[in-house]
Formats: structure tokens, sequence, C-alpha cells
């Protein structure tokens, strides 16, 4: 496994790396300051590229490439390499990821970013819309972590974004998903609150704005600006007031 490591890594890191400005670079913007990766900086179009292009272990049976992603994902401390691992899971079907689940449920103990985690919301959200009865339970348990990442997990895989989702779970229980992390402190935690707002009012607008009525005043200031995206400028201008009076 280690060979097919090396080489993933040896690929991406012959690429060309920009330079950003450093708010802009890959340990800031994505790892904010916090995350204990690399980054080599690659534009993704580059990184996506380099998949598309394929390795010395793309025509290997399936089950055998499941197995090396895996220990990629698990093993490589480059954000750009581990992305990899991301996009060969989306390059599979829904049900091969279910019946993988217990490999890409794996992968987020090693999340420690909000790139990583948003790419694995797009997978959970999709195993959830397929097999509710198996996943849901998992999403529970997550809600009531300790941990940051599983509980920004399990509030933006519920939806991970709202067009993508033919049978959506009922408001109820997202905003009760909600509910249990609207006063988190943990700004990526936050920003998972904003986002699941955001994207439950796509589905259910009126339950949603009737939510954030009530709890102007508790949306943390991590989660305000995604939560109230899609608003009118007069319903927005409404929660700020509220937000306002009932603060003081």
């Amino acid at each position: 496994m280690t060979k097919y490591l090396k080489e993933v890594e040896l690929r991406l890191s012959a690429i060309e790396r920009v330079q950003p400005p450093p708010q802009w670079k890959g340990e800031n913007y994505i790892g904010g300051g916090a995350s204990d990766l690399r980054y080599l900086n690659l534009k993704i179009p580059l990184v996506r590229r380099e998949f598309k292009k394929g390795f010395s272990f793309s025509n290997l049976p399936t089950e055998e490439q499941w197995a090396i992603w895996d220990y990629i994902w698990q093993n490589s401390r480059i954000f750009e390499v581990m992305l990899m691992s991301s996009y060969w899971a989306a390059s599979r079907p829904v049900e091969e990821l279910v019946q993988h689940h217990k490999v890409i449920l794996g992968w987020l103990k090693h999340v420690d970013n909000w790139a990583h985690s948003d790419e694995l919301s797009a997978h959970y959200a999709k195993m959830l819309e397929l097999d509710r009865r198996k996943f849901l339970p998992v999403f529970q348990k997550w809600n009531t972590s300790s941990e940051p990442w599983f509980k920004r997990q399990s509030m933006v895989g519920l939806l991970f974004y709202s067009r993508f989702r033919r049978k959506a779970l009922p408001c109820s229980t997202i905003l009760k998903f909600v509910e249990r992390h609207i006063d988190d402190d943990h700004y990526y935690v936050q920003k998972g609150v904003g986002w699941t707002l955001r994207e439950c009012w796509n589905l259910y607008p009126t339950a949603t704005f009737t939510y954030l009525k009530k709890n102007a005043h508790r949306v943390p200031p991590g989660a305000w600006t995604a939560a109230t995206e899609k608003l009118s400028t007069k319903d927005k201008a409404m929660l700020t007031s509220l937000r306002r009076t009932k603060r003081r």
C-alpha cells in the first residue's frame, strides 16, 4: 500500500504550486490555522485533472482500489492527496458507498478542516437519503459527540446541498439536530449551524423562518450570514432587529 500512497503524493507534489497571499493559503483559509495537515496549495482543477488521469492501480479490481484509497486517506498527511480518496468515492455509485459504509464513515475520524468535512458531507447525505433507517442513527450519535467535526457533520451531512436531495428528512428532525448545537462556541460548528439552516430554509421556508424568528438572538455569529443568506432584505432586517433587541 505504501508504494501507492507515495505514487499519489509524488504525482501531486510535482505540480507547480501557486503562492497565494497568507490569508488564502490552505493552512489558513482551509485549515483555520489549526489543521495538522500539509497543504500543497494546488489549484483544485489541477488536482481533479490528476485524478482523472488515473494511477498504476486504477485498473485493479474495485475492492482492491477501495482498500488503496482507504489506506491513502488514513495515512497521508497532505490535504490534496486525501482529496483524491474522496474523488474516488464520488466516482462510485451510492449503492457502492453504502456497501463500503464502514470505510467511508471511518474517514470522519481524520477530518480537521472544513473542506474535507464538506467532501464527506456530500457522500454521507447520499447514503442517508438512500437508507435512512441505517444511517440516521449514525447522525444521531455524531450529534451527541463532544468532537466538533462530528457535531458539524451531524448537521451539514443531513442535506449537504438541498437541491441534490429528492427525499429529505422532515423539517422538525433537521431543526432538532441544529438545536443541540445552536449555542456551540466552536467556529466550524457554528458554520455548520448556519449552513444547515440555510439549506433547511430552501426546503421548508415557512417553518425555518419561524424557527429563526424565535431564535434569532441565539444564532451564533459564525452562523448568521449563511442562515439568513436566502432571506429577503425585509425579512433579514426584521430578524436583525429581533436579534439586537433580545440580545440587549
